[in-house]
């Protein structure tokens, strides 16, 4: 495609590539461009690039994935897209991963010039060692670069998880939102876990890259001796290309939970980069990273189970949720570690992090505070007070130390690590807006509602100018203001930010995101408090309408809502609707909850309520007299809520006295 003329614009310059599968793949994009009929200028503006970068990633440098998906996105209409996606990326993985070239055969020179063949053999021989040290060059440099937006991508990810973690466990008392919470929280470990290794590749793929230099130094010093020695032409031009490896197979991205292919094709980026890393440093003669030893099946230390067995186990425990079955193997890797080792080696404090991981997912945060407590002051030690690791596990000890429920210290844990993240990371950093997320969420649990809402106003100027308006990071901090706000005494206040974040949510997130749902019931919710009955009825009725096609009639969140729908309804002087709704609710909660379910029980309550307020005193008064008796079974005579039953039952005799209906 080289020097082809594009629509509109100049001709294309020639293409230069790093390699034969990048020539390959700047051509196909090139292709792509010139169907589209737009200009570099259009272009650019589209993907974000500038039109520079845009014309010097097409001339055969090896581009970034965001790059090549941004571009096909813009030039393929939609029904050719994926197909164009697909064959992009096998051309992306064919640049990136390049076969080393086949070391080529020096061309018979004859007899009477055997010094001169010795010298070229030699020439081609340096030539293949420097094209292959490029070559490896280029791969660390493109790992470290994955590594880096691998990086980027999971911080973003566990601040996503983080809010989906805290949203469950302030609903961790329904059935199916505890299978929630256990899935998210090991899609959060999982998160943490592959931060940790993108961040380790980095620092590998780049202090690699640095001796490489070192040595393509030496390489073209000795080429260009053997040159002047052999006064012949480059060795280039008698090499054969490249030959263009197997395209990887390629399937549609199947359905699921978006979290889990995202952490897929994580985990698949970080195996292929931590590959690529080990091969190279092999070739190199390098040592290994060091890694747990492998013990022998006969090990004294691990009867019949190696480390690496260990940690296998360990982490597939976590992917089935097994949480105390993980704890107990990753509590045994750490003794492995410590003393294979060292205690203060980075694979033995990883695995004490992990281990407290699922000491809390277990159900014991309390357990996993004080192990993550006694971690710090390791890696406090060991790395110092500012390195990642360090500052990544103060975090979770402010996290499992509000799991415990004690949001007090956990704010204040979080107040003296906001400083420390500011001026290591910046105060822009992801991760340092997301600590103050957690403070300011912390502030607000520990019952100050009104310096929450205040803490959450500041962080959303800071990323909104960071983010922008409409991040999800930045409509996760809307949503907790206005909670927040509703909290601290003004629920107008907090109707009218959810009506504006409903949409915001609905175009980014979609209608059927659960942030979504929860910002619509929140809405519903405060505009009932702001004394809005009648239109509170009417959101709760379109949210029950929507939550039941999407979730089904028995979902939680389904009964959740349509318990404020009834609610609602009797508050907006419909109590025939509203008894009618009870009733259908406290058959379902019984299904689905049980029988003696408080949510069950309160239902049949409001139940005979509603009956009685649409003058049906009879039917009212036999309804709580069962209730009175189950009441009493199930919760004792002297409970509140039996207490009140049995109130409200003397209550509805009178009335069904006074309308000359008195019961026998």
């Amino acid at each position: 495609m080289a020097g082809t003329d594009k629509p509109k614009g100049r001709p294309w310059k020639e293409i230069r590539p790093v390699n034969a599968g990048a020539g390959r793949l700047a051509a196909f994009l090139r292709a792509q461009v010139d169907g589209s009929g737009k200009t570099l200028a259009v272009l650019a503006e589209e993907i974000s690039y500038s039109k520079s970068q845009v014309s010097s990633l097409l001339s055969g440098r090896i581009p970034p994935q965001r790059f090549v998906a941004s571009l096909i996105d813009a030039t393929v209409p939609p029904p050719m897209r994926e197909r164009r996606r697909s064959e992009a990326d096998a051309l992306l993985y064919e640049a990136v991963h390049p076969p080393r070239a086949a070391k080529p055969t020096a061309r018979a020179a004859g007899a009477a010039v055997v010094d001169l063949a010795a010298v070229q053999a030699q020439q081609i021989e340096t030539y293949d060692r420097l094209t292959r040290a490029l070559e490896q060059q280029a791969e660390l440099r493109q790992t470290a670069e994955n590594s880096a937006r691998l990086i980027w991508i999971l911080l973003g990810m566990i601040h996503r998880l983080n809010d989906r973690v805290g949203a469950l466990g302030r609903k961790r008392d329904q059935s199916a939102v505890r299978d929630k919470l256990a899935r998210a929280r090991s899609q959060q470990a999982k998160a943490e876990s592959e931060l940790g290794r993108a961040e380790e590749k980095k620092r590998q793929a780049e202090a690699l890259a640095g001796r490489l230099q070192e040595q393509i130094a030496a390489l073209t010093e000795e080429l260009e001796r053997l040159r002047g020695q052999s006064g012949g032409p480059a060795p280039a031009d008698g090499l054969p290309d490249l030959a263009p490896p197997t395209p990887p197979a390629t399937s549609p991205d199947p359905e699921g939970d978006d979290f889990d292919t995202a952490l897929a094709r994580a985990t698949a980026i970080n195996d292929t980069d931590g590959d690529t890393v080990h091969r190279i440093t092999t070739e190199l003669g390098e040592p290994a990273p060091a890694i747990v030893p492998d013990n022998p099946s006969t090990s004294p230390d691990t009867p019949n189970e190696s480390a690496r067995e260990l940690r296998a186990e360990a982490e597939a425990a976590q992917e089935d949720g097994d949480f105390v079955a993980a704890a107990r193997l990753y509590a045994r890797l750490t003794e492995a570690s410590a003393g294979h080792l060292g205690p203060d080696h980075p694979e033995t404090l990883r695995s004490r992090r992990e281990h407290a991981h699922c000491v809390a997912e277990a159900g014991e945060p309390a357990t996993a505070r004080d192990l993550t407590a006694a971690l710090v002051s390791d890696q406090t030690r060991v790395l110092g007070a500012d390195h990642a690791d360090t500052l990544r596990s103060r975090y979770e000890l402010a996290y499992y130390t509000c799991e415990a429920s004690d949001f007090a210290t956990a704010r204040d844990l979080m107040a003296a690590l906001l400083p420390d993240e500011a001026r290591v990371r910046g105060a822009d950093h992801r991760r340092t807006l997301t600590s103050r997320y957690a403070h300011a969420y912390y502030t607000g649990m520990a019952g100050a509602p009104t310096t929450a809402k205040a803490l959450y106003e500041v962080l959303l100027q800071d990323q909104t100018r960071i983010l922008g308006a409409k991040h999800p990071d930045t409509l996760n901090s809307r949503y907790e203001h206005a909670h927040f706000t509703g909290e601290a005494g003004a629920p107008a206040t907090a109707r009218r930010l959810l009506a504006a974040l409903v949409p915001d949510r609905e175009r980014v997130l979609g209608p059927g995101h659960p942030h979504t749902l929860v910002s619509r019931f929140l809405h519903a919710y405060y505009t009932a408090r702001a004394g809005d009955a009648a239109t509170a009825r009417d959101l709760f009725a379109a949210l029950v309408s929507y939550e039941t096609r999407l979730l089904g009639a028995d979902h939680p969140d389904t009964l959740l809502s349509r318990r404020h729908h009834a609610r609602n309804t009797a508050k907006a002087g419909d109590p025939a609707a509203a008894r009618d709704l009870y009733e259908g609710l406290a058959r379902d909660q019984a299904r689905v909850l049980g029988p003696d379910h408080r949510r069950t029980l309160v239902s049949r309550y409001e139940h005979a309520r509603s009956t009685a307020k649409a003058g049906d005193p009879v039917t009212a008064h036999d309804l709580m007299t069962r209730l009175l008796a189950d009441l009493e079974r199930a919760l004792g005579a002297d409970h509140p809520d039996t207490v009140t039953g049995r109130e409200q039952l003397a209550e509805l005799r009178r009335r069904a006295a006074e309308a000359g209906s008195a019961p026998a």
